[in-house]
């Protein structure tokens, strides 16, 4: 099971963070870190609306990926983590509109299936840092979240939730992390 150490996901977010100031690096930015702090899908950063977001009392609903249901067809709520309501709060101000109100648009990009362009530069930062070349680098930041979740003593249950798995035997690759495993 492949996933970034605390200290590269450290350097990724400051790499991403550091290219803020353009639009499209801000993007990245906020993607990046809901994907660490959340494990959500790259579908569903990309299908993510506004609506679906709570910034008062840090809820987020999983209702789509990209344009259509999540993978288990079931819309799922979340708690957001507390550092990114700031992160959220700045880039709801500085967010292109776009017709359905997505938080992380792609422009004149937006295809169903989020294409090329749903990689939103995330390999050639992660090339430039120097860090490992995953075949899917979303779904590294995946694993990446629940890796972290289940070492810092998180409960794989609550994590099947968080992760939307409709089966605890998908879950169950991260149990061997866990502090008493």
């Amino acid at each position: 099971l492949d996933f970034l150490s605390r200290e590269e996901v450290r350097r990724l977010l400051d790499a991403a963070q550091s290219r803020a100031a353009t639009q499209s690096g801000q993007t990245l930015f906020v993607a990046i870190s809901l994907a660490v702090h959340t494990g959500l899908r790259k579908g569903e950063l990309l299908g993510l609306r506004w609506i679906d977001l709570d910034l008062e009392t840090r809820r987020l609903t999983v209702a789509r990926s990209y344009q259509t249901t999540p993978k288990n067809g079931r819309a799922r709520p979340l708690r957001l983590p507390s550092i990114l309501v700031p992160i959220l709060r700045e880039w709801r101000e500085r967010c292109p509109p776009s017709l359905d109100g997505l938080l992380l648009p792609l422009g004149r990009r937006e295809s169903k299936t989020g294409g090329d362009d749903a990689m939103l530069g995330l390999p050639k930062l992660m090339a430039g840092l120097g860090l490992r070349q995953a075949l899917h680098p979303w779904h590294l930041l995946r694993h990446t979240f629940a890796s972290h979740f289940v070492m810092n003593g998180g409960n794989i249950l609550a994590l099947q939730k968080i992760l939307g798995h409709s089966d605890v035997k998908m879950t169950m690759i991260y149990a061997h992390l866990a502090p008493d495993f």
